[in-house]
C-alpha cells in the first residue's frame, strides 16, 4: 500500500506549489487529500486494507493519533470541510489558514 504513501506526498507537493501561485482554495483541497491518503496508508499498514470513510476522527482514530488530532483540533476542522466546500462552493480560504494547514500537513507526513 506505498502507493497511498506516495499519492499523500504528491498531494502535499501540489498544495505546497498552489500556495506559492496563491491559490489557497486549491492548498486546502490537496492538503485534504494528504492527509486523508497518509491516514489510509498507515492504518492500511496495520489493519491490511483501506477504510472507506473520508471522516478524519475515524481515520486518526483507527491510525492511533487521537492525541494528534485533539492537538489540532481547531485546523484539522477547516482542513476537513476544504474536502467539500473547496470543490462545491464559492468559498475564499486566506493565506494564514491555507500556511497553517501547509505547517500541520508537513508535520503528519513526518510521522509516515
Amino acid at each position: 500500500m506505498d502507493f497511498l504513501k506516495q499519492k499523500a506526498l504528491k498531494f502535499y507537493k501540489k498544495a505546497v506549489e498552489s500556495f506559492e501561485k496563491q491559490e489557497f482554495d486549491f492548498v486546502m483541497f490537496f492538503v485534504e487529500q494528504s492527509i486523508q491518503l497518509g491516514l489510509k496508508f498507515l492504518i492500511s499498514k496495520r489493519f491490511g486494507e483501506i477504510p472507506k470513510t473520508h471522516n478524519f476522527r475515524i481515520l486518526f482514530e483507527l491510525a492511533e493519533l487521537e492525541s494528534f488530532y485533539k492537538e489540532n483540533l481547531d485546523t484539522i476542522r477547516e482542513i476537513e470541510l476544504a474536502y467539500t466546500a473547496s470543490r462545491y462552493f464559492d468559498v475564499e480560504y486566506s493565506k494564514e489558514i491555507a500556511e497553517k494547514s501547509i505547517s500541520l500537513a508537513k508535520k503528519f507526513l513526518e510521522m509516515l
